[in-house]
């Protein structure tokens, strides 16, 4: 007969007291009872399109009562897939605790544009999410203005996903996408454009914080080497000649860069 060692004995008794440790735990748990509901949103500072009085009315609206009932009576699961509704809203955590607290996190959608459209207005977020734009909270961020024709149905789905990797389907929203993410992720970029302008034609324009000048970039086809050829011109050119010396500084023709002085001539 195999001798049970005295390890195997105490990793045996240390399972069985675990085990009945995590029993009563969960018991004790069940049987708790909802004292208070803790509301963290991130990003408060910078973006307020959710506060926590809203959320709270989203858990209200769905479990009137919350407070004094025990900790099985609501479902997380379906307060989490409420609160992921809010168009608003990128994600949420909930979680209960021992002590009674309904803990609720709540991460806002981060826009990189703001699209003033022909038939709508509405934002893009950081992951290729369009959502309705907030007349409560407007948040501040690149603008787009000009012939912009998309339009969503946002009372069908509170937002659109247009960015899916390779799967992504063409429209101007993506491009304007495409381009608002190469301005904000360039630091020189991102402290130097303030608006991108869709033409007629469906070309693109960009307008500087500094200066008295237009980017012509044309169609999207190799915005990224366009807008690398405009930050070298940028860098070596109008550094030397004055920022204020031109009107129309243009990359829309095969790489060229050609420019148009503020007296109408062309240099």
């Amino acid at each position: 007969m195999k001798k049970i060692s005295n390890r195997s004995i105490g990793k045996l008794v240390f399972a069985v007291s675990l085990a009945i440790v995590i029993y009563l735990s969960l018991n004790k748990f069940h049987e708790t009872v909802f004292r208070s509901i803790d509301i963290s949103i991130q990003d408060s500072l910078e973006l307020n399109f959710v506060n926590k009085n809203d959320v709270l009315d989203m858990v209200y609206s769905n479990t009137p009562y919350v407070s004094g009932y025990k900790m099985d009576n609501v479902d997380i699961h379906v307060l989490t897939k409420v609160i992921k509704e809010n168009p608003y809203v990128r994600n949420v955590a909930i979680y209960k605790t021992l002590s009674g607290k309904l803990k609720i996190d709540v991460q806002q959608r981060k826009p990189i544009l703001l699209v003033m459209g022909n038939k709508q207005d509405y934002y893009i977020d950081e992951d290729g999410c369009v959502f309705p734009a907030s007349d409560k909270y407007p948040a501040r961020t690149l603008v787009v203005t000009g012939c912009v024709q998309d339009m969503f149905d946002f009372n069908a789905q509170p937002y659109y996903q247009i960015y899916k990797g390779k799967n992504s389907e063409p429209s101007m929203t993506l491009d304007l996408f495409k381009l608002g993410r190469q301005i904000i992720t360039d630091d020189f970029w991102r402290d130097q454009v303030s608006q991108i302008y869709v033409t007629t034609l469906n070309e693109y324009e960009l307008v500087p914080m500094a200066g008295k000048h237009i980017l012509a970039l044309g169609s999207i086809d190799d915005y990224d080497r366009k807008m690398y050829i405009l930050k070298q011109f940028y860098l070596k050119g109008l550094n030397k000649t004055g920022w204020n010396r031109y009107s129309l500084i243009s990359v829309k023709y095969n790489g060229q860069i050609v420019c148009k002085r503020n007296k109408d001539k062309i240099s």
